[in-house]
């Protein structure tokens, strides 16, 4: 789909948004195979911001991709707060992931 990361396309996770044809959500509600990306993603966005959760996003030098850019704006319609590691010296590695384990605790 030329549209899968198109920051203009007007789906932002929602079922009032997804234009996705086939079914996004499983007989209990949860996504499923058939669900848009942006949909599942949102809904587990929703999940977090229930339980007091948070969204970590990892940035490349060259910046942030097309995707992460639409789940940074789905992020903020949702509420749910962002972390956001700028990498530096060309790879994230497990002292990374403990240490940021550690400061969101």
């Amino acid at each position: 789909d030329p549209e899968f990361t198109n920051i203009e396309h007007p789906c932002r996770g929602t079922s009032t948004t997804c234009t996705n044809p086939q079914p996004n959500t499983n007989a209990q509600g949860r996504p499923c195979a058939t669900s848009c990306w942006r949909f599942a993603f949102r809904y587990h966005q929703e999940v977090s911001k229930d339980t007091n959760g948070f969204m970590i996003q990892l940035q490349e030098k060259e910046g942030l991709g097309n995707g992460q850019q639409i789940e940074t704006l789905m992020a903020e319609e949702a509420g749910i707060k962002v972390f956001r590691f700028i990498e530096q010296y060309g790879k994230f590695d497990k002292k990374d992931v403990e240490a940021t384990s550690k400061a969101v605790e």
